[in-house]
């Protein structure tokens, strides 16, 4: 499926990259194993990187520093009854969905590497990356494992690209003030960082840790363009910290989900219609029960 995207739009984006393009460093090479790469790019989606996936390849690492290629990790994984309990005990984490997404993507990207037998694995992933095609993703048919994360999978192996992820998107989306797809996202940013000189890679870097990671992205210049012009900046420099956090607290219903939990709904209303069919059930119960006492 084409998308077209407009000039006008480019170059709108492209004037923007010129302004943060200071910010927009080289990314260095990846040395990482393949095995670690991985799932790296499958314990990433919709999870705190920092606090989730950081801690858990430091540690897979450690316990595992012979398992360097995917056929590695696929062997190590088929020691194991089903990918939960190796995820469960070689990860630490419980997700029956980013175990089956794992076990997926380790069996195509083995396909890959075994592809050429007289060329290594690291090589023939680094050419599928160069040259595979966003829309590719759709064929795979691995469940919840969308553009985003096949576009991560492809810059972990070397491609010069972005992945159009919830902080891409927004970037896009903010500058031509409409929303846009994850496809238009990433084939506008692409063409604007060509346009501008700048490797991709390096632009979805900064746009990804200004969103990630908010209080490590220095730059006031760049920051400062992002306030709006009937904002007085002077007003936000004497503010006290917590002042009304009590008060925001008491008149919240915000619950914080374990990561498990969270990764198994996608949005607040998935997980508000789950809460409702839950609810449901117990009203159901109740008449029953009122039902066979009478």
């Amino acid at each position: 499926m084409e998308t077209n995207i407009d000039k006008a739009d480019i170059a709108a984006i492209a004037n923007k990259l010129e302004q943060i393009a200071s910010f927009c460093k080289p990314v260095d090479p990846d040395l990482r194993s393949p095995a670690i790469k991985v799932i790296d790019c499958v314990l990433s989606l919709r999870t705190s990187y920092d606090k989730v996936v950081i801690p858990r390849l430091k540690n897979f690492r450690g316990k595992h520093p012979d398992t360097q290629q995917v056929t590695d990790l696929a062997n190590l994984m088929a020691s194991y009854p089903t990918p939960y309990k190796f995820i469960q005990q070689e990860l630490n984490y419980n997700s029956e969905r980013k175990a089956k997404m794992l076990q997926q993507v380790v069996k195509y990207l083995c396909q890959i590497a075994q592809k050429t037998p007289s060329i290594p694995e690291e090589e023939n992933l680094k050419e599928w990356a160069m040259q595979a095609n966003p829309q590719e993703c759709y064929t795979l048919n691995i469940k919840y494992f969308a553009m985003a994360g096949f576009q991560y999978l492809r810059i972990l192996f070397g491609a010069d690209t972005t992945k159009p992820d919830v902080h891409i998107i927004r970037f896009v989306s903010n500058i031509l003030n409409r929303n846009v797809s994850d496809i238009e996202a990433l084939l506008l940013l692409e063409a604007a960082s060509k346009q501008v000189g700048l490797s991709v890679q390096a632009v979805d870097s900064f746009i990804w840790k200004r969103g990630a990671r908010p209080a490590k992205t220095t730059g006031k210049t760049e920051l400062n363009d992002e306030l709006r012009p009937e904002y007085d900046e002077t007003l936000l420099k004497n503010g006290i910290r917590g002042k009304y956090a009590e008060q925001y607290a008491a008149g919240t219903n915000i619950v914080r989900l374990d990561p498990d939990v969270a990764d198994a709904f996608p949005n607040e209303e998935a997980v508000n219609e789950a809460l409702r069919f839950v609810l449901k059930v117990m009203d159901d119960a109740k008449h029953l029960n009122i039902y066979h006492e009478q």
